[in-house]
C-alpha cells in the first residue's frame, strides 16, 4: 500500500508534542530506581565494576541494557548534567514507537498525529518519559518486534529485538513467550526464526549473569524473594482485590480505595475492541488484541503475585486503553469525537498527572534529595556504609556506600534471609557485621525498638531529623494545596555510630 503520509507534519507534530510534554520536566519527578541504574552506570565508569559499591560486582539493577545507556550519557554528559538529555532521548525512542504502532492502524496523516498527541498525554506514558526508567527505550522495542517482526515478517527483527528486549527486563519474557504463542497460532506454523532469537536471548542473558556476578538471575530477584515474606493465598487475594483497580486502570488515587474506573474503562475498551474486530483488516485485528491480550495478561500475572510497584503496569495500561483512542480515530465522525475525548480523557489525565508528579516531585527533589546532599557534606570518607531504604535519592546523593532493607545492592542481607529467620534477627545480624556508619530510619526509636539485640540501640545516636512536614507547604497557594493533598514522602532519623565520631 502506497504511504500516503506526511512525513513533514507529523515530524513537526512530534517534536511539539515532545516539548510539551518536557513541561513535565520541571516537575523533578523521578523514580527512586532510575537513581540505582544511573549509580550502577557511575560505578561502572569509577571503578570499571557492574556494581554499586565500588568493586563488588552485583546486578543491582533490573535492566542491563539501560545501565549501559546510562554509562554512554554519563561519559558524554559531566556530573548530572546527563539527566535531561536522558530523558529527552527516552521520550524519543517512546514517541518513535508510538508512532510505529500509529502507522499500523492509520494512512492518514491527521488520525496519526492525533493519536501520537493522545498516546502521548496518558498518564503511564508521561511517567515512561519523565522518570528515568527504561519504559521508553523497552516500547520502542516492543513497537519495533510487533511492526518489523509479527507485522512485516522480518527475521532480523525477530532474531535481533528479542535480545535487546530481554536485556532491558528479565520480566519482559512474558511479552516474548506470550507474542511467540500468538504468531504460531496466527500463522498457524512454527516460527523457527522468532524461536531462535528468543534462544538467543535467554541464553545471553544467564551467560552474562553467570559468568560476570556468578549467579543465573539478577540479584534484584534473589533478594525481593528473601527478604519479601510469601503471603498466603487468602492475603493474596485480599490484596489483590484491595490494590489491583488502582493499579490496572489508568488513574492511582492517593489512596487505595476501590477505584471503580478502573473497571469501567475496562468494559468500554473491552466493548471497543469487539467493534474493532469487526471493522479492521486482519493484521490490525491481530496487532490490536494481541496488546489487549498481553496488557491483560501481565497486569493479572503481576497482580497475582502482589507485585504492586507502579512501572510493572505502565505498559499493559496503555495496551489496555488503546481500544479505546482507535475506536474514535477510526470513526468517520472522529474529529468530532477527539475534541469529545480530549474533555473527557485527555485533559483530566493530564492534569492528574500533573498534580502527581508536582506533589512527588517535590517531595523527592526538596526532601529525599536534600538529605542525601546533607549526608554527603557531613560525609566526606565515601567508603562509610549507610543503611537504609530505599536505595534511590539519598544514595545517589550522599555517595556513601549502602545497604539497603531488601538487598537490592548488598548482598550481606541477602545471605540473613529475612523471609526465613525475620527481620528483628536479620536486621540485628546484619549491623552487628556490617557495623554501618550511619542508619537511616523512619521511626524513633530504631526500627521501632523492634531488634533481636538490643544492645544496638546504645551503639548509635540519633544525630538529625528530617520531618516531610517542613517541605509540604508552599507560598504559592496552588502549590501549598496540591503538597497538601497528595504529601509525598516520610520522616526520616539519621542515626550514628558513637564509636565512629571522630
Amino acid at each position: 500500500m502506497k504511504d500516503t503520509l506526511n512525513k513533514s507534519q507529523i515530524f513537526i507534530a512530534s517534536i511539539l508534542i515532545i516539548l510539551l510534554k518536557s513541561v513535565f520536566f520541571l516537575t523533578k519527578h523521578i523514580q527512586e530506581d532510575a537513581l540505582i541504574s544511573w549509580r550502577v552506570a557511575r560505578n561502572i565508569i569509577e571503578h570499571g565494576v557492574y556494581g554499586y559499591n565500588g568493586v563488588e560486582k552485583i546486578s543491582a539493577s533490573t535492566t542491563h541494557l539501560y545501565v549501559f545507556v546510562g554509562v554512554i550519557f554519563q561519559t558524554i554528559f559531566p556530573d548530572n548534567s546527563f539527566i535531561y538529555p536522558l530523558l529527552i532521548f527516552n521520550t524519543i525512542l517512546l514517541t518513535i514507537g508510538i508512532y510505529w504502532l500509529a502507522k499500523l492502524f492509520f494512512d492518514n496523516t491527521t488520525k496519526v498525529i492525533l493519536f501520537l498527541l493522545f498516546v502521548s498525554f496518558l498518564p503511564p506514558v508521561i511517567k515512561m518519559s519523565i522518570l528515568g526508567m527504561e519504559f521508553g527505550m523497552l516500547f520502542f522495542f516492543y513497537m519495533a518486534l510487533i511492526k518489523f517482526g509479527f507485522v512485516e515478517r522480518r527475521n532480523w527483527a525477530f532474531l535481533l529485538l528479542p535480545v535487546l528486549i530481554l536485556w532491558t527486563r528479565i520480566d519482559t519474557v512474558i511479552f516474548l513467550g506470550l507474542l511467540f504463542i500468538y504468531d504460531v497460532i496466527q500463522q498457524r506454523k512454527w516460527n523457527t526464526v522468532f524461536m531462535l532469537g528468543g534462544i538467543l536471548a535467554v541464553v545471553s542473558v544467564v551467560s552474562f549473569n553467570w559468568f560476570y556476578f556468578g549467579e543465573i538471575v539478577n540479584n534484584t530477584i534473589t533478594s525481593k524473594k528473601n527478604n519479601y515474606s510469601s503471603p498466603s493465598i487468602i492475603e493474596r487475594w485480599n490484596a489483590f482485590k484491595f490494590f489491583a483497580p488502582n493499579y490496572f486502570g489508568m488513574v492511582k488515587f492517593p489512596t487505595s480505595i476501590y477505584n471503580f474506573s478502573t473497571l469501567i474503562l475496562f468494559i468500554i475498551s473491552l466493548i471497543s475492541l469487539l467493534f474493532l474486530n469487526r471493522k479492521l483488516t486482519v493484521d490490525k485485528r491481530k496487532v490490536i488484541t494481541f496488546l489487549f491480550l498481553f496488557g491483560l495478561v501481565k497486569s493479572i500475572i503481576f497482580g497475582a503475585a502482589n507485585s504492586w510497584f507502579d512501572w510493572y503496569y505502565w505498559i499493559p495500561q496503555i495496551c489496555l486503553f488503546l481500544p479505546i483512542i482507535l475506536i474514535i480515530l477510526d470513526s468517520e465522525k472522529y474529529k468530532i469525537l477527539s475534541i469529545a475525548y480530549l474533555f473527557i480523557f485527555g485533559f483530566p489525565f493530564t492534569a492528574y498527572q500533573a498534580v502527581h508528579s508536582i506533589a512527588t516531585g517535590h517531595g523527592e527533589w526538596n526532601h529525599a534529595r536534600k538529605i542525601g546532599l546533607y549526608l554527603d557534606s557531613i560525609e566526606p570518607n565515601k567508603n562509610n556504609y549507610i543503611f537504609l531504604e530505599p536505595a534511590g535519592y539519598i544514595p545517589y546523593f550522599s555517595k556513601l556506600k549502602v545497604i539497603d532493607y531488601v538487598g537490592l545492592v548488598d548482598k550481606r542481607l541477602t545471605d540473613e534471609n529475612i523471609a526465613k529467620n525475620g527481620q528483628a534477627v536479620g536486621f540485628s545480624n546484619l549491623i552487628n557485621k556490617a557495623k554501618p556508619k550511619y542508619i537511616l530510619e523512619d521511626h524513633q526509636p530504631m526500627f521501632e525498638g523492634k531488634l533481636e539485640d538490643k544492645s544496638i540501640y546504645q551503639e548509635y545516636e540519633l544525630i538529625k531529623e528530617f520531618k516531610i512536614a517542613d517541605v509540604t507547604k508552599s507560598e504559592n497557594t496552588i502549590l501549598d494545596k496540591i503538597y497538601k493533598f497528595k504529601p509525598s514522602g516520610r520522616d526520616f532519623y539519621l542515626y550514628k555510630r558513637k564509636d565512629s565520631a571522630k
